[in-house]
């Protein structure tokens, strides 16, 4: 059934009930309207099918490990981001991820990646591979609290030999 929902004359939404979508009409639309993130019509605007629930990533970055990061906190080493402020060199291999939102709570899960490729081209972090093939070295995160996130970087040649990547990126997922 097609309908239009009015609030004092005003037309807030209306119903196709060919395409059974709600639309909101924008120009007349102030109030503040909400839906859970595992709503059956959220999940399908996503592509997220089945009864598992959806989380969102919460920040990310893809930056320019090598960047001068003068000054330090540097903002342009970002290529782009959501949720970041700025980033730290703490010293080589040594990032810090500065949010601009904090993030509810300091137990969320860190995705890392780095590479010294040519930038866009993510290597996964290992410590070797086939004959031919380029390992990455290790990455991993520490120091993970609500305002930021340490990660860090080794050769692959020797664990405990810091490194820097031409191509970070960090993802945060809670």
């Amino acid at each position: 059934m097609a309908g239009t929902l009015r609030v004092g004359g005003k037309v807030l939404a209306t119903h196709n009930s060919e395409t059974d979508e709600i639309s909101l009409d924008s120009a007349t639309n102030t109030s503040n309207m909400s839906f859970d993130a595992n709503h059956a019509g959220i999940k399908s605007a996503l592509n997220a099918s089945g009864d598992a629930p959806i989380y969102a990533c919460r920040a990310w970055v893809n930056f320019d490990g090598t960047n001068a990061f003068s000054p330090n906190p540097s903002t342009s080493a970002i290529r782009d981001s959501g949720n970041v402020s700025s980033i730290n060199e703490n010293a080589t291999g040594n990032y810090q991820i500065n949010f601009d939102t904090p993030i509810p709570h300091d137990n969320y899960a860190v995705a890392v990646f780095g590479s010294n490729e040519a930038p866009y081209n993510i290597a996964l972090p290992t410590f070797g591979g086939p004959e031919g093939s380029s390992p990455a070295g290790a990455a991993r995160s520490t120091y993970q609290q609500t305002g930021s996130v340490r990660v860090y970087f080794t050769d692959p040649t020797g664990y405990n030999t810091a490194s820097d990547r031409e191509t970070v990126t960090v993802a945060i997922f809670c």
